[in-house]
């Protein structure tokens, strides 16, 4: 469906095995993840890590024009809003860091209005899509620095049920602490023990959405302390329980709902 000069799409996508796929184009293009789930999903914006792990509903990424996006996931299936933005719309910064596995609530809202033909939401869309951009912009890293962080982005997903430490990951990284920290927020905007919560509070959604375990068996299995431990950092992220996240997920689990 066209809005004004967006163009906006909603797909299913389903796959019963290992596969991977490249989008490139002269336009940009917004996807929203909508429901269901890939099983595990890894991304790349020329040949860097953009974010790896099973995508949850309301994420986003962006793939702006003239850059290669490259995904992998292992099978399953989700159903997505994909928006085509022209380029003479949305000026993208040269050094903006990538939009990946990003959680913007009114931006999600925007992109279904769009998917449903509501023309006013492009202008506020791109306004707050640009906003965003703008405030991602750092000095870029070198091609060195940037896949000690992509491999050690790598490693901490497979230790996200035990504890690490800032100078384990650095031992790992092959940096000091402070040169981690500074490297590693420059990279993906977030300090390393930032990056950690974050992704640990990912699985521990896709655990509440996708297996019938109770909250203390998921904090126990995504790193966290205990059962408070986990609904503390449910709320203070995510403004909601882990029993609330299920019941908004399980009621985006059917793609064709």
């Amino acid at each position: 469906m066209k809005t004004g000069r967006l163009r906006a799409v909603t797909k299913v996508d389903r796959i019963d095995g290992p596969s991977s796929w490249t989008i490139e184009g002269e336009a940009h293009r917004l996807i929203l993840h909508e429901a269901g789930s890939y099983h595990w999903l890894e991304t790349w914006l020329d040949d860097h890590r953009t974010s790896l792990g099973d995508p949850l509903p309301g994420e986003m990424w962006f793939i702006p024009a003239g850059h290669i996006y490259r995904a992998a996931a292992k099978g399953g299936g989700v159903r997505i809003i994909e928006i085509e933005i022209p380029t003479s719309r949305l000026a993208v910064p040269k050094d903006a860091r990538p939009i990946a596995a990003h959680q913007d609530r009114m931006m999600a809202a925007l992109m279904r209005e769009i998917a449903v033909g509501e023309t006013k939401a492009g202008g506020a869309l791109l306004a707050l899509l640009a906003e965003t951009l703008a405030r991602r912009v750092e000095r870029p890293l070198s091609p060195a620095v940037m896949e000690r962080i992509d491999h050690l982005m790598a490693s901490i997903q497979t230790q996200l049920e035990i504890q690490i430490t800032v100078e384990d990951m650095a031992a790992e990284a092959g940096m000091s602490v402070n040169s981690l920290i500074a490297n590693f927020a420059r990279a993906t905007g977030w300090t390393p023990a930032q990056y950690v919560l974050h992704q640990r509070l990912r699985r521990a959604c896709w655990f509440l959405a996708n297996r019938p375990l109770s909250v203390a068996e998921i904090a126990f299995a995504t790193g966290f302390s205990s059962h408070a431990h986990l609904c503390a950092a449910f709320r203070r992220k995510l403004a909601m329980s882990p029993g609330e996240w299920r019941a908004f997920a399980k009621g985006r689990a059917e793609l064709d709902g």
